[in-house]
């Protein structure tokens, strides 16, 4: 059952991929006023703890919302999304990501070797081991992977969002963005707590 999240809780939540795209220019983006230095030094974190000494990763977790005196998941969380962040090249607004890794068309009874064009950037193996992708270090990995193969480019806002919301609801988005069923799913517009949420 999904619970709806009261509305004095919601407004955090709805700027949080808006903060995260205004500190990804800031910061990590190569083709404006980006820093070089936070991108390399994010890139080559293998931990939140490593994040920590990263001044811009601190900063993030703020802007979107996680309080400076919170030690916890949530704070881990903000930490982590600047390590994905920095791995992001181009920010596409059209490109949100199981769109631009999925199916072009749903496929049906079709095969993926069956497919030629219209086969996914992300193989369906791929695609059901990042669904079981726990938070913390193997979330990272698996979104890190993600942005590496759609060659870097792909819509902030919508990586942020939904890594940030990562739980049922986000995944079965993602499976119907994935199969290019889009029409069908269910609407994101509504939190729950049902989803690992900030």
């Amino acid at each position: 059952m999904t619970i709806p999240i009261p509305a004095s809780q919601a407004p955090a939540r709805l700027g949080r991929g808006a903060a995260a795209l205004a500190w990804w220019k800031r910061y990590c983006d190569p083709a404006g006023d980006g820093d070089p230095e936070t991108r390399a030094r994010l890139r080559r974190c293998r931990s939140a703890v490593d994040a920590l000494s990263i001044r811009p990763a601190i900063r993030l977790a703020h802007r979107i919302g996680i309080p400076r005196d919170v030690d916890d998941w949530r704070l881990t969380a903000g930490l982590d999304l600047a390590r994905v962040l920095a791995h992001v090249t181009i920010h596409d607004p059209a490109l949100p990501p199981m769109r631009a890794a999925g199916w072009k068309t749903f496929p049906g009874d079709r095969r993926e070797s069956e497919a030629g064009d219209d086969r996914p950037r992300l193989s369906e193996v791929r695609f059901r081991r990042l669904l079981e992708a726990a938070p913390g270090e193997e979330l990272v990995v698996a979104f890190s992977r993600l942005v590496i193969l759609l060659d870097r480019a792909v819509s902030v806002t919508a990586l942020a969002e939904d890594f940030l919301s990562w739980g049922d609801r986000t995944k079965r988005r993602w499976a119907f963005d994935y199969y290019a069923a889009g029409v069908a799913a269910p609407d994101a517009s509504e939190p729950s707590i049902e989803d690992t949420d900030l």
